[in-house]
Formats: C-alpha cells, structure tokens, sequence
C-alpha cells in the first residue's frame, strides 16, 4: 500500500505543477480567455447532458463514488498503525508463539551494538514464510579487518536468531559495512615528526 500512496501523491503533485501555474497565471493576465474556455466547456457538458441524460448522471455518480472510495482508502491507510509482522518460533512444542519482526531487530541491535568498532547497526527484518530474511546495515570503524568483523558479526546474529529466539534464517545472511570517515586530523597526525627525545638510541653492533 505504501507504494499505491506514492504513485497517487506522484500524480497529484505531476497534475499539480501542470495546472496550478496555468491558472495562476492564465486567470489574472486574460480573464476574458479563460471565461471564453469556462463558457464553451459549460456548453458542451449541457450538450452532452441533453442528449444523453442518463448516461450523463451515471458517470458523474460513478465518477463521485469513485472519488469517494480512493480518498476513504487513502485516508484510512494514513490514519491507520501499522504492525509489524510476526513470525512463527520454530522451538516451542504443543503451543503456538510468534515474535515481531521488530523485536527481532532490536535484539539485533542491542547485541551487535556491544562489539568492539561498531558504531551503529539498522537491521531490516523481512518475514519470509516460516523464517526470516535478515539484512544489517553496520557502521564500523575505519580500520577494522573486514572478513573477522564481518564473521563476528554472523555468529553473534546467528546465535541471536536461531538459538535465543528460535527462529530460522530464510536463506543467507546479509550483512553491508559501511566504514565510518578518518579523523580530519588523521593526515596530520601521520605527517607529524616524531618527538625529539634528546638522544639517540644506540644499536650495538655483533
């Protein structure tokens, strides 16, 4: 539904930026025009209303209901919480429990966060028939080593998914770095001089 909301915004604001300078502009510069058009419009909805009179209601009527429900619908997608999904835990014998989504990515979350070098974690959990499909969004350091973090990471998700909350994992885990920026003074650091310790160290020779 979210991406029905868009077109419809999308076509609104398309129409919008066609007609409303039109009329903005049209309306104060040439009323006369405009009037013209108004009148020649009105002339031919009464033409077609005279010949085809009950053709001519059942459209409007069908047009006005038509208005009505996609301006109801949108309003209550808008008005509406969403929830989010749940998914079945695969460990519980003789009952039935499930565990939303979001829950599963604030767990996430709280235990990736508490690994060294990782600044932030968004996970995005997708409910995908009876497991999940997991994709986290990791901000690390800048000099982290890349395969050990990235292994680090999939265990402790694993763990989490599958053994804490008993959930299954619907097909690989995916998992995207992202390393945050060097220190502006990081450049200046490495081109500083070493400190001058006011000797030399002596290597002796064999």
């Amino acid at each position: 539904m979210n991406v029905f909301n868009r077109l419809v915004m999308i076509v609104l604001l398309v129409v919008s930026m066609i007609v409303l300078p039109v009329v903005l502009v049209l309306v104060p510069a040439r009323p006369d025009i405009v009037a013209v058009m108004g009148q020649q419009g009105l002339s031919r909805l009464t033409a077609m209303g005279e010949q085809n009179r009950l053709l001519f209601i059942g459209g409007g009527a069908l047009l006005a209901v038509l208005v009505f429900v996609v301006c109801g619908l949108l309003l209550w997608l808008e008005l509406r919480r969403p929830r989010g999904k749940a998914v079945k835990v695969r460990k519980v014998s003789g009952e039935e429990a499930k565990v939303t989504t979001d829950s599963i990515a604030q767990r996430l979350t709280f235990n990736i966060d508490q690994l060294s070098e990782v600044i932030s974690v968004k996970p995005k959990i997708t409910a995908k028939g009876k497991g999940v499909h997991v994709r986290l969004n990791v901000e690390t350091g800048p000099e982290i080593d890349v395969p050990a973090k990235t292994e680090e990471i999939s265990q402790v998700a694993r763990e989490v998914i599958e053994e804490s909350m008993g959930l299954k994992l619907a097909g690989k885990l995916e998992i995207n770095i992202k390393h945050a920026p060097y220190p502006k003074d990081w450049s200046m650091m490495k081109k500083a001089p070493a400190p001058d310790t006011g000797y030399e160290e002596s290597i002796p020779l064999e």
